[in-house]
């Protein structure tokens, strides 16, 4: 009996706000160094791209990890964010908060150990934020093959 060929391409969408990776802070206690994220919606939001990636992982025929270290990745973020009540005239994009290279730090470090082994590995990414509902995140990462 054959076993299907795993795809090179998943594609999801994950539902929800889509949260920054905000700044990181650093502070001692008591001798011990901490860190900590100046956005505490950020790590739910994460959680839920992790959730949806590993879904997306299973059914496209991946036990373990997507594209394994070295193995080069394109991405493709697509976000979607909520029109504000009152738009003004003539806007048709989000040229407000969030900054859109910090939504793709959050989903990098969402897919890092499912997706791929690190986010070192994208070496083509397209992001896009847009008006919207419902708000959600498409998502699509293609491994580099070489074929």
């Amino acid at each position: 009996m054959k076993r299907a060929k795993a795809k090179t391409r998943i594609e999801f969408t994950v539902l929800g706000h889509a949260e920054p990776q905000g700044s990181t802070r650093g502070y001692l206690v008591k001798g011990h160094i901490g860190i900590t994220s100046d956005n505490a919606k950020m790590k739910p939001w994460r959680q839920q791209i992790g959730w949806t990636a590993l879904s997306a992982r299973a059914k496209a025929g991946y036990s373990e990890i997507f594209a394994p270290q070295h193995v080069p990745v394109k991405a493709n973020f697509q976000f979607y964010l909520a029109p504000p009540k009152k738009m003004p005239k003539g806007r048709t994009w989000p040229a407000v908060k969030p900054d859109l290279d910090k939504l793709c730090r959050s989903t990098f470090d969402a897919l890092s150990g499912i997706l791929w082994f690190d986010d070192a590995q994208v070496v083509d990414l397209t992001a896009t934020k847009s008006y919207a509902l419902p708000e959600r995140a498409v998502i699509t990462v293609e491994a580099i093959t070489g074929e």
